[in-house]
């Protein structure tokens, strides 16, 4: 006998859609502490460059962002139920001329272990496999990109200690882990974030075969298919041969001789001319004067970009 399908119901499909209408795709302008805990270098190289499309989320996913949100303000609530006061909700951190940014959670002061030491907090929801792990190995190890986060946030505060609280979003069981200060871990984060904010080519792959036994990373990342796939990069300033990344702060256009607004950035110019980072083929000749490359792509046909074109 065929099994029968689940009716599909037009109210939830609408309440989904909801949340995908009122939080759209966004472009990140800035390389921000949470993503540290990504391997590949690559792949965040391309999100900041904007090389592909931002990840479109669907509102079941939205949603249970929405639900870590409200999570956190319930822990922070835990926290001053125990007498234990939390404040700077708003403190950020911008580093290596904006560029670089991060959101703390919050100031933990009076944690009853250790009253006289502020901590910086992070908050963060588990499932019961990933809980476990928590309380096996610790965050440091069970959660390495949550450390970096923590590891960050006391390095531009300076502050010596955070207070990771965990929750079980399947039984609501709270974890406390207090975190020292890694002074050479917090460093080489910022030396990572500088290498990737500032190279204006691609860093290497993590992978060369996505399909590879250990290389299931590659198989979800949004820049999948210009990584692996042969797709185009997508056109804006950030992927021009003429925009340039300023230490001291926002973008330049080399050709324009002007700053770039996020606007700006965005639209793009019919001076584009591709980084040759995100063509998907080999670069055989150019002219730097003459503001021309050209490539043999993998079809084995030549593409020209720039020159009499621009």
């Amino acid at each position: 006998m065929v099994a029968i399908p689940p009716p599909n119901h037009a109210t939830l499909e609408a309440i989904y859609k909801d949340y995908e209408q009122n939080n759209p795709p966004k472009d990140r302008p800035y390389l921000g502490a949470s993503q540290m805990g990504h391997e590949c270098d690559r792949a965040l190289w391309y999100a900041f460059r904007w090389v592909h499309p931002p990840e479109e989320q669907t509102g079941r996913k939205i949603r249970l962002f929405e639900t870590g949100h409200r999570e956190e303000e319930r822990l922070i609530n835990d926290l001053a139920r125990a007498q234990v006061t939390v404040v700077g909700r708003q403190t950020d951190f911008s580093a290596l001329g904006g560029h670089f940014k991060g959101h703390l959670d919050g100031i933990v002061q009076g944690l009853h272990e250790a009253p006289a030491t502020e901590h910086v907090l992070e908050c963060k929801t588990h499932n019961d496999k990933s809980f476990r792990d928590l309380l096996k190995n610790g965050v440091v190890k069970s959660k390495p990109g949550h450390n970096v986060q923590m590891q960050l946030y006391m390095h531009y505060t300076g502050l010596t200690r955070a207070l990771y609280m965990a929750v079980n979003k399947n039984d609501d069981t709270i974890h406390l882990e207090r975190v020292h200060y890694d002074k050479a871990a917090a460093e080489a984060a910022v030396k990572r974030a500088d290498r990737i904010l500032f190279t204006d080519r691609p860093p290497s792959k993590l992978h060369e075969d996505p399909n590879a036994p250990g290389s299931f990373i590659c198989g979800w990342c949004p820049a999948k298919p210009v990584c692996h796939e042969g797709e185009w990069g997508r056109r804006n300033c950030r992927t021009c041969i003429s925009a340039t990344v300023d230490p001291e702060g926002g973008w330049e256009c080399e050709y324009w001789h002007k700053g770039l607004t996020i606007e700006d950035q965005r639209e793009g110019c019919p001076k584009h001319v591709y980084n040759p980072g995100v063509v998907p083929g080999e670069q055989v000749d150019g002219d730097e004067e003459g503001r021309w490359i050209s490539y043999t792509l993998r079809d084995g046909t030549t593409f020209v970009d720039g020159g009499d074109d621009v």
